[in-house]
């Protein structure tokens, strides 16, 4: 490297640089799989890159993972509240993605995220228990969607119609228990 190099004017460093841009929180394992790059030669432009502050790394779940400096810096995080409340930026990051595709399936979330099945399937658990996405099937195939308050306003009602339909209550109980999800405190149900 020649002095006074800019920290993406390399030609490696600037496309692991990009590649975590669009991949934020991915890991040394898997920058090194994408790459082809022997571990020190990676190290030493993660390293490079950090010192330069154009990257940012953190522990998570024993790996190290690498984000870019200034979409964190310059940008007011979409999830800060979740975060606040103690998502995961794994977690953060699947949530935008599932936001951003409803019904996104698993196959495409572990090939958006790079997470192995297992800790796809730990972190989708993690935010329906939170009460965050919720599964929807389409074709047979299992995705999910991000639950709002006008979703789960219109998933309630659509229940509530089935059931009417079903023969399962009748038309005076169906208008009382619609009359009450009218009035429900839908912040309330979702913290």
């Amino acid at each position: 490297m020649h002095d006074g190099e800019g920290a993406l004017e390399h030609k490696s460093r600037k496309l692991i640089y990009n590649f975590i841009s669009t991949n934020p929180g991915t890991s040394f394992v898997i920058i090194k799989k994408t790459f082809d790059l022997n571990k020190s030669t990676l190290n030493y432009h993660l390293k490079y890159l950090e010192k330069n502050k154009e990257i940012v790394s953190k522990r998570e779940r024993g790996r190290r993972c690498y984000y870019c400096a200034h979409k964190i810096a310059h940008t007011a995080h979409p999830f800060a509240k979740e975060k606040q409340s103690g998502l995961t930026d794994r977690q953060q990051q699947l949530i935008k993605i599932i936001q951003d595709n409803p019904g996104v399936s698993n196959k495409e979330l572990i090939t958006r995220t790079k997470l192995n099945r297992k800790n796809l399937s730990y972190n989708i658990k993690k935010l329906r228990e939170r009460k965050l996405i919720w599964a929807v099937k389409s074709d047979g195939i299992l995705g999910y969607e991000y639950v709002t308050k006008e979703k789960l306003q219109h998933e309630m009602v659509t229940r509530l119609i089935s059931k009417l339909l079903a023969n399962e209550i009748d038309e005076e109980t169906y208008h009382k228990l619609k009359k009450k999800l009218e009035k429900l405190d839908l912040d309330e149900i979702m913290k």
